[in-house]
């Protein structure tokens, strides 16, 4: 975020604090993992853009307690990296301030303040494009788009997909059975890919009763 930028706090007091710092807490360890808005929302099997949407402060979407253990899959995390203790102490405080850009383009910055001590940087955030591909903390190898791609149709001839998969634990397999860390975005576009057309096996995608996207192959 450019430093020319003005700032302007927002109004979070509607939303509980506890909210407000789950969706901080969440940003934090998915950027920690390379992980994009869209990333994140298809390892959780929801629609495309409903991280975007709770990473809005000016949007009432809110994680919901189920996906706390979902969470914890992804991140291999414990409860408190994602819930935080609103009681602890010494007391604090955060806020989230809003700027535009020239393009109109929004972002947002986050600020902790512990009692008596200076505002600190929490994050600066904002819109990500669908097909952004974050960076990896951790380096090492990567599995291309091919790999990835190559994987899913060889699981569908193997019988793979015959029932129900969601995917986080397609991805998880995916990242146990491949050479080098596997990108989602990767994932989901092979399996998106898996139309019927153009020569290639029909994947269905539908809600399971816990309301997740699940792919399973079509007869």
């Amino acid at each position: 975020m450019s430093a020319n930028l003005l700032l302007e706090e927002l109004d979070i007091k509607a939303m509980p604090q506890i909210e407000v710092e789950k969706m901080l807490n969440v940003l934090l360890l998915r950027k920690s993992k390379g992980f994009s808005q869209f990333e994140l929302s298809f390892l959780m099997g929801q629609r495309d853009f409903y991280v975007r949407d709770v990473e809005n402060p000016n949007h009432t979407l809110v994680y919901a307690v189920p996906f706390t253990n979902i969470f914890r899959q992804i991140f291999d995390c414990d409860v408190q990296a994602i819930v935080p203790d609103i009681n602890s102490r010494p007391s604090y405080s955060i806020r989230i301030l809003e700027a535009t850009d020239e393009s109109n383009k929004i972002f947002y910055r986050a600020v902790k303040q512990i009692e008596g001590k200076d505002w600190e940087l929490i994050d600066e955030f904002g819109t990500e494009e669908k097909d952004v591909l974050l960076e990896f903390e951790e380096s090492g190898i990567f599995s291309t788009e091919e790999m990835v791609k190559n994987w899913v149709l060889d699981k569908i001839e193997a019988g793979y997909f015959d029932s129900a998969k969601n995917a986080l634990q397609i991805f998880k397999d995916c990242s146990a059975e491949l050479e080098g860390k596997v990108r989602p975005l990767f994932l989901a576009d092979a399996l998106k890919a898996c139309n019927g057309t153009k020569g290639l096996p029909k994947l269905a995608k539908k809600k399971d009763r816990n309301g997740r996207f699940v792919y399973t192959k079509s007869l």
